[in-house]
């Protein structure tokens, strides 16, 4: 349900590896996974296999702004483990392994140079100790990220440089040695049941040592007496008893000691910042005894150090080769225990992206004693057992992993892409490279030549580039004015390279228009100012060179406007005070430099507090003026919405993200103030697909990262299908149900004809107005058949496949794609072409036709059988959130090409059936031409239909038929959250999977899943807790709609119901006081985490939406099984307690007034409303019915203005997707529990009806109630069940009577019959009007009857039978009634007479009775088969049977 959109992400990595400059190495406990942090922010995870001593790099972890600089090992969770990765700028952050999401982020002041992952006795799950630039050991929840406790210094509190963590023998604490940068030793005492949260704990003892900046902590696992510290300069041995010196070791010229442990009692292996490690044995005179115990008490233990008695080095772990290494390595030592003892291995990361592994043998004594005699003496030499990096992965790779630019034919060596830009109103994608060329190509032709086999191989000039040749030496920087803001011309494109210029071309000729040489550097970045500048600035672009200048160049002008060029450092960034005419430039040593524009002035220069506060300034105003609705301030921001949020998603701004979501929903309200738009045009505009150029380092060539939005696929899709169809085609594929509802409100409003000309012209104007975008159906439809031909999986069903390629137009993968998963906070995983996710020894035999595989070079036919065995299983394999983000997309986008009148990916195909409605618009003749369509259409639908079931339905077993052991199921989690997506085809394919998941988990499965997520269901003990709170939403700040005012008054008897929105005059909706009360999460969004709070404020909000956000899940989970598995008593709903609980939750979310917290609008509130519809007989008795019908009647209020029908897909404002939500959620109320609706809602009219009697005393406004403005939708209703719930309908024949009486105008009754204005009412022969004397009888199920004197608004009941009544029926002229009772078979005449001159109680008695033939028990069961009353003149009415016998009787 998640605001973020769902998009699919793809690479495309290119021939060259990135740079993976290592600056932290984690080996897993499992041994099977090894993780790499680099300088450049990157994490890559690499799969090792220990038996076979395999490394491969799985994937790579973009998120980072800044260098990783420790990993830790977070504990496990369910089939996962995941890894806590903190950043040189205080970002932590945790990471799913399986599939690199990012679970957990943390922005803090905290910056820490090492973690340890630490079990704690009677702990569950592992404590994460971390040391840093602050004066304590602070513990983190690896989970959640908060501290739970610190360890905080007494005596000289200092930044803790080293620490180490033991479980000292026979004792129930831990002991947490820890070394100062002063050179302090720090012993604290820990356990589980003194930690108090925020308190800390503080150190036992303390003592001075000779040891400053240590850099390593290690205490000897095997005596637990030993430390080894080690520090730049040198490595020392103590005691842990009294910490006495035992020895040290000097470092030899030009290396740094970087680290060290034991490798046994008397064994110390040491490394260096030169890459090499060194193994020592340690002086056996300090060790007497057993090896294993130190004997402190001996006095030559303490004896000075003398010669001789230093440490011997023995062993040198080195590379193979000599290297020259630019920054030092990251180590880590690993102990695994064996049966056969322990294997020691020790791993290296370095700067060339290079990863080590040396397994180090044991030395015997013997052995010792043999070195130590040969002379010269000869250390011994470890060789590494490992050694690979991505760069020896990739070239292993033949063919090497696809690129952009592949298809450039001729050049050997291509020069590499250094910028790239993608166009997406022209569907181009512009790179920049090495050599000064710009290619220009058609960015979806280009990605089908690569990933997909088809026909489009065989033509000569598919994906034909364009080449703009005018730099000398690197590209550096594209910008496409136009794509910023429409002021620009469409044909530019800016460039800017390493040869100082800046060229401006026309994209369309491939001229170059002009030639900007004005700065004397590099240019590193092209920007466009904003809208609200001076016209001649309008026109400009500003670039950003490497010598420090910032100009203004006006492209209309072709001339420089302002060349700021003072600045004595580096540009960091710019902002902009377009009414003041200022532009501010920010440099890297804090200073911010004021220009002025026009006319070039450098106005002041700040620096400090001052310059910081300018600058927020100029973020404010600018998000104070993009807020406006309208005005030219939105305008450029609204140009293109998918740049915001891409620029967003790219940078990981959250800020512009939510910034480009705003501006969408101001847009909204602006339309929808103007037109009565009911469409969230947010989504209009967006394109697809995005592609964004990647790289981990300044030096690497471009990567491209492709961005399916699935949401922006499917509003384009239906956009261009709903335009071609006119009103009554829409109508007739119940789209919209704009003619109904048309009939419902006439019947409801007065019947002067000038009124029901004014609605039907009011409804008229207030049809659906499709939104017209640009014209991109073609390349609309290869950006569907690429992502469906990616995702589909193929080798499944062998004839399904048969029909996707030839009927549906799908196409065939050419090689295994690598997927990427945007998680939390829009940080990245993107998957390595190097990994597959079926393991070499799993892999089936190959299984190509014969004579191709002879046709083919090996390396092809490995590669066409991996891409084989990743299509049909092991894309299903990698990790539960990619299964469920993709079968999403497929399934979402499979049902809207469905639905689209059975569309296919084939343009030829798709050119005639779109003619094909056309023509059939203007032409309404069928002819055999017609046949064969339609029957075409139906072998489309059929396939689309086949292909969503597999996906839905049957994929689980047919993945585990084709051999694949671990299919990762999709996330239930994920699917709840997105139960209210905002796009109507993404909820009802993630409403199909989990269904279907639910069912495929069984009751047990289902019942961990209730254990799992009960607890975070809120408890309530008030109905509706309400309150203001901090946390604003963007939906909040909207204004409401200026006719429908947020504001309701209802009456303020003391027996009416509060209703929503409605505040009464007595009734306080005060703010109440509740348990735990409930504010869920309104937007059950993947992100919540805002960057610009401090860190520790952020992490408190972080939580409780963290919170919020399980409360919310929860409910519409809890909920989901107790609709479709609710009334099985063995699901536990039955029991009552959580049926109550999740009803009291449902019904607060659809009860609760409009707060900051829950606007009242929200896809939760969504969720609520429909699932209390879905699952009305398990909540049912928990529920206040009136209150929740009533709720439901509000939201409906202005169905007849709002509402499409629920197969209408195109996203909608959020107030007509809740009215549309909760016209079907009272549909399906009505039919699941007919009596209770009719029952309620009678109740509610009578009491309606009351309070309009006293309206005047009470001075109330009954036009304002609910009853009132939802007449239209109550009448809906009722037409409903009247025509499918027959029965129960008889059984309340007067009840039904009284709402359909409150709901139909009375002046409609006036000239025409009760048959003409309400037809469906009157099937039933207990219900009669009598025009003449504009009365109305109904027959109740008692034996009464009711009748309604329509000209005095009243209603008069009469005991007339002693069962129920069959049949009724006013005389043509109204002076008589005949009634007649099936059960007592008798009939009756009635005659109503008034007092003396129409004046006092009019009276009806009865005048005849007459006794009827008894009648078959088949006719009484079949409420069809009834008996009939006809009259046949003024006195004479005859009683007709079903099968054609008749009686006449007279009055």
């Amino acid at each position: 349900m998640g605001s973020l959109n769902l998009v699919v992400p793809l690479i495309m990595w290119g021939r060259e590896a990135p740079t993976h400059d290592i600056s932290c190495v984690l080996f897993t406990r499992s041994c099977r996974t090894i993780v790499t942090g680099s300088r450049d922010g990157q994490i890559c995870v690499w799969d090792f296999d220990p038996p076979t001593l395999k490394l491969t790099p799985r994937c790579l972890l973009v998120g980072h702004t800044a260098s990783v600089i420790c990993l830790a090992q977070g504990g496990h969770g369910r089939g996962t483990t995941f890894i806590v990765s903190s950043s040189e700028n205080g970002e932590m952050c945790k990471w799913d392994l399986r599939d690199g999401r990012c679970v957990e982020v943390l922005k803090s002041s905290n910056i820490h140079s090492s973690m340890t992952a630490y079990q704690m006795l009677n702990v569950s799950d592992v404590r994460l100790f971390c040391v840093g630039n602050y004066p304590e050991i602070l513990i983190y929840d690896p989970h959640t990220l908060d501290i739970l406790f610190s360890l905080a210094a007494r005596i000289q509190p200092d930044w803790i440089s080293a620490l180490h963590i033991l479980r000292p023998p026979r004792r129930n604490d831990e002991v947490v040695l820890g070394v100062t940068t002063g050179g302090w030793v720090k012993v604290w005492t820990v356990s589980e049941r003194e930690v108090r949260p925020r308190e800390p704990i503080y150190e036992h003892e303390a003592k001075m040592i000779h040891s400053l900046n240590a850099l390593c902590l290690v205490c000897c696992t095997y005596n637990q007496r030993t430390v080894l510290i080690v520090s730049q300069d040198d490595w020392q041995i103590y005691d842990a008893g009294d910490f006495s010196q035992l020895c040290r070791v000097g470092v030899t010229v030009g290396e740094r000691w970087m680290g060290g442990d034991f490798l046994a009692a008397d064994r110390v292996i040491v490394w260096t910042d030169m890459g090499q490690a060194y193994i020592y044995k340690l002086p056996t005179k300090l060790l007497k005894g057993k090896a294993v115990s130190c004997i402190v008490e001996s006095r030559a233990f303490h004896n000075k150090q003398v010669e001789g008695d230093n440490p011997v080095m023995y062993g040198i772990v080195q590379p193979q080769n000599d290297e020259q290494l630019v920054n030092s390595p990251s180590w880590q030592f690993m102990m695994i225990p064996l049966e056969s003892g322990a294997e020691k291995l020790l791993l290296r990361g370095d700067c060339e992206g290079q990863v080590m592994l040396w397994r180090l043998a044991d030395v015997s004594e013997n052995q010792l004693q043999q070195i130590s005699q040969v002379y010269p003496f000869q250390p011994l030499i470890f060789p590494a057992t490992l050694n690979h990096s991505m760069s020896k992965a990739w070239a292993a790779m033949t063919p090497p992993p696809i690129g952009v630019l592949d298809q450039l034919e001729g050049e050997k060596n291509p020069p590499r892409i250094t910028a790239s830009l993608f166009l997406p109103l022209q569907g181009r994608l512009a790179c920049g490279r090495e050599d000064g060329s710009i290619i220009l190509v058609p960015a979806t032709e280009t990605i089908m030549l690569h990933l997909l086999h088809g026909k489009h191989h065989h033509y000569h000039n598919w994906a034909q580039p364009m080449v703009l040749r005018g730099h000398q030496g690197r590209v550096n920087c594209l910008l496409y004015p136009h794509g910023e803001s429409s002021r620009y011309d469409m044909a530019h494109l800016v460039s800017g390279g390493i040869d100082f210029s800046i060229n401006v071309w026309d994209m369309y000729t491939g001229n170059l228009v002009h030639r900007f040489v004005v700065q004397a550097g590099q240019v590193l970045q092209l920007l466009v100012p904003p809208p609200t500048c001076t016209p001649r600035i309008q026109n400009c672009i500003c670039s950003v060179s490497e010598d420090h200048s910032v100009a203004l160049l006006s492209i209309k002008e072709r001339k420089l406007v302002l060349l700021a060029s003072k600045h004595l450092y580096p540009v960091l960034s710019i902002k902009w005070r377009p009414e003041h005419d200022f532009l501010m430039v920010a440099t890297h040593d804090g200073s911010v430099y004021v220009w002025q524009m026009e006319t070039g002035h450098l106005d002041r220069v700040l620096q400090g507090v001052t310059a910081e506060e300018v600058l927020g300034a100029c973020d404010e105003h600018l998000t104070a003026s993009g807020s406006g609705s309208g005005g030219a301030s939105s305008e450029a921001g609204l140009a293109n919405p998918a740049v915001h949020l891409f620029r967003g998603l790219r940078h990981r701004n959250l800020a512009a993200i939510r910034h480009a979501a705003q501006r969408g929903i101001q847009q909204v309200l602006g339309e929808q103030n103007n037109q009565q738009d009911i469409h969230d045009s947010s989504k209009m505009r967006t394109c697809p697909l995005m592609i964004q150029g990647l790289r981990t380092n300044k030096q690497d060539a471009n990567s491209h990262v492709l961005f399916f939005d699935i949401e922006a696929l499917i509003v384009q899709l239906l956009s261009d299908e709903y335009t071609l169809m006119s009103p009554g085609t829409l109508e007739a594929n119940e789209l919209i149900m704009s003619s109904q509802y048309q009939r419902m409100n006439v019947l409801t409003h007065p019947a002067s004809p000038e009124a029901a000309k004014k609605i039907a012209d009011g409804n008229g104007s207030g049809r659906v107005h499709i939104p017209r975008h640009l014209d991109v159906t073609a390349q609309t439809l290869q950006i569907g058949q690429m992502l469906m031909s990616l995702l589909h999986s193929w080798g499944l069903d062998p004839s399904l496949d048969h029909t996707c390629e030839h009927i549906l137009g799908l196409l065939k993968p050419r090689v295994p794609v690598s997927y990427g998963l945007i998680s939390k906070s829009g940080y990245m995983a993107l998957f390595m072409p190097t990994w597959h996710p079926v393991r070499d020894a799993d892999m089936p035999p190959i299984n190509l036709p014969p004579d191709l595989a002879s046709e083919l070079p090996p390396e092809m036919v490995e590669l066409e059988h991996r891409t084989q065995v990743f299509t049909c299983r092991g894309h299903w394999e990698v990790s539960p959130a990619l299964t469920t983000h993709h079968l999403l997309a497929l399934v979402s986008v499979a049902n809207t090409l469905q639905d689209m009148n059975a569309a296919t990916l084939i343009p030829e195909q798709e050119r005639r059936r779109k003619n094909h409605i056309q023509s059939s618009k203007a032409n309404q003749m069928v002819t055999n031409h017609e046949d064969e369509f339609s029957r075409q259409q139906s072998v489309i639908k059929q396939g689309w239909s086949t292909l969503t079931a597999l996906h839905t339905v049957l994929l689980p077993d047919c993945v585990a038929a084709a051999g694949a052991p671990t299919y990762q199921p999709p996330m239930v989690e994920i699917l709840a959250r997105r139960w209210q997506d905002r796009c109507q085809e993404v909820r009802e394919a993630a409403q199909a999977l989990l269904k279907t998941e639910l069912s495929r988990m069984g009751a047990n499965g289902r019942q961990k899943l209730v254990e799992l997520w009960s607890p975070h269901l809120p408890t309530h003990t008030e109905p509706l807790p309400t309150g203001p709170t901090s946390y604003s939403n963007p939906e909040a700040q909207h204004p409401p709609r200026p006719e429908h005012p947020a504001t309701k008054t209802t009456s303020g008897a003391p027996s009416v119901n509060t209703t929503l929105n409605g505040t009464s005059g007595n009734s306080s909706v005060g703010s109440t006081s509740s348990e735990r009360t409930m504010e869920p999460h309104p937007h059950l969004d993947e992100d919540h985490y805002d960057e610009e709070m401090d860190g520790e404020t952020c992490r408190e909000v972080v939580a409780q939406t963290e919170g919020r956000r399980k409360q919310a899940t929860a409910i519409i989970l809890l909920g989901v099984i107790g609709a479709y598995h609710g009334q099985d008593s063995a699901e536990g709903f039955g029991l009552g307690n959580l049926a109550m609980q999740t009803s009291k939750a449902l019904a607060y979310l659809v009860l609760a007034p409009p707060a900051p917290k829950l606007p009242a609008h929200t896809p939760l509130r969504r969720a609520a409303i429909d699932l209390i519809g879905r699952g009305f007989p398990v909540w049912e008795p928990y529920l206040d019915v009136a209150k929740v019908l009533l709720a439901l009647l509000d939201l409906c209020a202005d169905t007849d203005r709002l509402a499409p029908s629920m197969k209408y897909g195109l996203p909608l404002i959020p107030e007509a997707d809740s009215c549309r939500t909760a016209s079907n959620a009272l549909t399906l109320i009505a039919e699941a529990r007919p009596p209770a609706f009719i029952t309620t809602m009678a109740r509610e009219v009578a009491r309606f009806n009351a309070l309009q009697q006293n309206a005047q005393s009470l001075q109330l406004n009954i036009h304002n109630t609910v009853l009132h403005r939802a007449k239209t939708e109550i009448l809906r209703v009722m037409e409903y069940l009247i025509v499918h719930k027959r029965c129960h309908i008889m059984d309340l024949m007067v009840e039904v009577m009284d709402i359909v009486l409150h709901c139909v105008d009375s002046g409609h009754l006036k000239s025409r019959g009760l048959n003409e204005v309400f037809p469906s009412i009157c099937g039933f022969p207990q219900v009669s009007h009598c025009p003449h004397t504009r009365r109305i009888a109904t027959g109740a199920k008692n034996g009464n009857i009711a009748i309604y004197e329509l000209r005095a608004y009243k209603c008069q009941m009469i005991a007339a039978h002693g069962s129920s009544v069959t049949a009724l029926s006013f005389s043509p002229d109204g002076k008589y009634l005949a009634s007649y009772s099936i059960g007592e078979n008798k009939l009756s005449f009635w005659q109503t007479s008034s007092g003396m001159f129409g004046l006092g109680a009019s009276q009806t008695k009865c005048t005849k009775t007459f006794s009827t033939a008894p009648v078959p028990d088949i006719v009484r069961m079949n409420p069809q088969r009834l008996p009939k009353l006809v009259w046949i003149s003024n006195k004479t009415v005859v009683h007709m049977m079903a099968d054609g016998t008749e009686h006449r009787f007279n009055a």
